[in-house]
């Protein structure tokens, strides 16, 4: 009655504009905006529905990396401060591996793999699941999984101690 409820929707908009860097673009309409810019403004609408549960379908693949990680950060937060649970779906798995605290591998809608980074992302486990090679390492910053393509092309080359002719 008093324009409270307005006040405070607007707030909690302004935030999520904010943190996810669409202010700029605000007086705009959404068919106008870069891939990324909608991609942004579209995760900012999820967080201003203050739901206990966010789940994100691939929120993170028109990004530039300095939004990508702007992205991650505020869902780490949410998750971390708020208590909401963050459901995201990515095919980019060194970014999973830096920020999730459970992976779920899926190919063809079964599952591959569950588990934390480490257990999940192994080089059996992605080879099955992908039928193409990909190295794993360790990510120098967390110590999880970091993960690098091996092109066909560079096939006949050694992994540690497995020969890798083909997939």
């Amino acid at each position: 009655m008093l324009g409270l409820e307005r006040r405070k929707g607007r707030e909690i908009a302004d935030q999520a504009m904010s943190f996810t860097n669409v202010d700029h673009p605000a007086g705009r309409k959404l068919d106008e905006l870069s891939a990324g810019e909608r991609q942004r403004v579209l995760i900012a609408r999820a967080v201003c529905q203050q739901s206990r549960i966010i789940v994100l379908d691939e929120s993170t693949a028109s990004l530039v990396p300095a939004h990508q990680v702007n992205i991650m950060g505020l869902m780490e937060r949410l998750r971390s401060e708020e208590g909401i649970t963050v459901v995201m779906v990515s095919h980019d798995l060194n970014l999973a591996a830096l920020y999730a605290d459970r992976l779920l591998l899926m190919k063809e809608g079964h599952v591959v793999s569950l588990g934390v980074p480490a257990e999940v992302l192994t080089f059996e486990t992605l080879e099955r699941a992908y039928g193409c090679v990909l190295l794993v390492d360790e990510n120098p910053l967390k110590k999880v999984p970091g993960l690098t393509l091996v092109p066909k092309k560079l096939l006949s080359v050694t992994c540690g101690q497995r020969e890798i002719n083909s997939v």
